[in-house]
């Protein structure tokens, strides 16, 4: 049995509904460890900013497919297919719900993006990349909205040019978290590596399994909305439904855990802030500042741009004491 177009909306309006649900839930958890923080004089201006945008925008998405739903299938309940009429009509409620998921989608790449510079020591190179991807999602996105406005009446939303914007939409989406993850993942390894102090029960081991997590979620999300969309299958409507309010969960859940530290591997480490190694080999001293990531407190590091690493030179040729045979070690805080 084919699932039709308006079943499938009513459905994905369904799912939406109960993922906004367990999101509405973390949104709370989420205000409640934001709020805390502001009153440490710990929080910044984007992660606030970000939170807020993506709850109404959900919000809004949310509200929106319930009332098309239910007003689709009780508008004209004695008219034959009036569901599939309503639903195909394509005027502004199909824009303003595409608009907002779209619009809650490149909220989201442009928060990961800034998440990868931030992370790469405010550089912006490091960020080049994931950033022309989310201008490019920005660019499809806004084909995708043109695309439906320029439908008719009773066409089918399958169209090869929509299904195309799609997936082009889609794709760069997908590409954008993978690599953006892979990137934030990579620096937090790198600084374990580099400063050879962090074992695996500590808080920077923690960010990388709640970052890759989080961008599992969502990944794993994405695919199972591309495949229908390829195929042509009305299943592709209820996975677009359900994405808002996983876009939100992805989000919070990041927020979530690493400020009450839900996870496993939560041991507290003692707040070191820097390492300086001095070895005769090298004639300089490395000095790794270690932010507070590590500490009780890892979401703070979050907020402020902490995951980074600032590594620094000194010229060293003055210093000639190296009794400990080779190696001297001075913590500080």
């Amino acid at each position: 049995m084919t699932l039709s177009y308006s079943k499938s909306c009513l459905i994905g309006a369904v799912m939406e509904s109960m993922a906004y649900g367990i999101y509405f839930l973390l949104v709370c958890r989420c205000v409640r460890i934001l709020w805390q923080r502001h009153i440490k004089g710990r929080i910044s201006l984007y992660l606030i900013t970000a939170t807020a945008t993506l709850f109404v925008l959900i919000t809004i998405r949310m509200a929106l497919d319930n009332y098309a739903s239910v007003t689709a299938f009780t508008y004209a309940p004695l008219t034959p297919d009036a569901a599939e009429i309503y639903l195909g009509s394509f005027g502004n409620g199909a824009m303003f719900r595409t608009g907002t998921y779209v619009a809650l989608t490149i909220v989201a790449d442009i928060f990961i993006v800034f998440r990868v510079y931030a992370v790469w020591g405010s550089s912006i190179y490091a960020a080049i990349v994931p950033a022309l991807l989310a201008v490019a999602d920005i660019i499809t996105g806004a084909l995708t909205i043109q695309t439906i406005h320029q439908l008719t009446a009773g066409e089918s939303p399958d169209g090869s040019t929509l299904a195309t914007h799609l997936l082009i939409f889609y794709g760069f989406t997908l590409s954008v978290n993978v690599l953006s993850t892979f990137m934030i993942a990579s620096r937090i390894y790198l600084a374990q590596r580099q400063t050879r102090l962090i074992k695996s029960s500590m808080n920077l081991n923690m960010a990388i399994e709640v970052v890759v997590e989080s961008a599992a979620l969502y990944s794993s999300s994405l695919v199972a909305m591309i495949a229908p969309t390829a195929t042509g299958s009305n299943v592709q409507y209820c996975m677009l439904s359900v994405m808002s309010p996983i876009v939100g969960i992805a989000f919070t859940l990041i927020i979530v855990r690493v400020g009450s530290g839900l996870s496993p591997d939560t041991n507290a480490a003692p707040p070191t802030r820097s390492l300086r190694f001095v070895t005769p080999r090298s004639e300089f001293t490395s000095e790794v500042e270690i932010s507070q990531f590590q500490a009780a407190d890892p979401l703070h590091a979050m907020e402020n741009n902490e995951f980074q690493l600032h590594l620094t030179e000194a010229s060293h040729s003055q210093h000639t004491d190296h009794s400990d045979g080779g190696l001297g070690r001075e913590l500080s805080k």
